[in-house]
């Protein structure tokens, strides 16, 4: 398979067996396309023992075939996955009587260990059901094939391209982890999330519920909780509350409108709850409030 080799420029080759496209190489980037192709190999058709410098994402569409990683050998089979580790020697092998037919993107960026683990793929685990029907990676890969010719906007779309295989490997493994409930780790820190729904709540705070910020983060309403009560010691709830009643406040400070607007303004439908819940916490109902911080 010397036609997967990675090259320094723009290479478009289609044969009998296999087509294939070889993209500059663009230096410093989180994800960069190197090659990507679709193969059906004769039998027994192999490659290495050798030493790759990018990662190489298979997805088998027919047939069967081997993967050594290191000491370690693979059986697989159409419906399966499969990376090729750069800095690793490999040697993977087409069946002899059922020799597979793959399609598979190569790439290269600071992010691409950490896109493919969250899709479950590592040294560690070098395979995987794509829990999809393989021809539906097949039609991304085949838009860049087509996409071959060396302009600027073919590259950013085969980057793009490229994303969105990522994106999909990564949701089907997240709904297989749901389907056999299983936990699913955060994609992001405590903090990032957090972050996330101050902001959210800040901008939305007089509409805002707490179910609302866990759906615009992405993450369960139990794991909001949890990580607002780690990082902040109260809950979203709170916090939302705490954050209406510190902009009535100011809206008192700073404006002659009434508490009945105030209220409105804030979130509250019923103004007496407002002002009850004002006076707990600034030990003053919100006219008296208002007077006092005019002496």
């Amino acid at each position: 398979m010397a036609h997967e080799a990675r090259v320094e420029k723009t290479t478009y080759c289609v044969t009998g067996t296999y087509r294939l496209l070889c993209s500059p190489l663009t230096q410093n980037e989180e994800l960069c396309l190197t090659v990507s192709g679709i193969e059906r190999c004769a039998p027994n058709h192999s490659f290495g023992p050798c030493i790759r410098d990018d990662y190489h994402l298979h997805f088998i569409l027919s047939g069967k075939g081997i993967l050594k990683i290191e000491d370690k050998t693979y059986n697989l089979h159409r419906g399966q996955t499969f990376i090729v580790p750069p800095e690793i020697e490999i040697y993977y092998c087409a069946d002899s009587e059922d020799p597979w037919e793959y399609a598979w993107v190569s790439f290269t960026g600071f992010k691409a260990a950490w896109y493919l683990e969250k899709a479950g793929l590592s040294i560690s685990t070098p395979f995987r059901d794509t829990y999809l029907n393989p021809e539906e990676f097949l039609v991304y890969i085949e838009k860049i094939l087509a996409h071959h010719q060396l302009t600027a906007v073919n590259e950013l779309l085969r980057t793009s391209l490229l994303y969105e295989i990522l994106a999909v490997l990564i949701e089907s493994r997240t709904l297989n982890l749901l389907d056999q409930h299983q936990k699913i780790e955060p994609d992001y820190s405590p903090d990032m999330y957090v972050d996330y729904a101050v902001e959210y709540i800040h901008n939305h705070y007089a509409t805002a519920r707490v179910s609302d910020i866990a759906s615009y983060i992405g993450i369960t309403r139990s794991y909001l909780a949890h990580i607002f009560k780690d990082r902040l010691h109260v809950s979203p709830q709170e916090y939302l509350l705490s954050y209406r009643l510190e902009q009535g406040s100011r809206l008192l400070r700073t404006t002659t409108l009434s508490v009945n607007e105030i209220a409105e303004k804030i979130g509250y439908s019923n103004p007496l709850t407002f002002s009850k819940m004002f006076k707990k916490v600034y030990g003053r109902s919100p006219l008296n409030y208002r007077q006092y911080m005019k002496t």
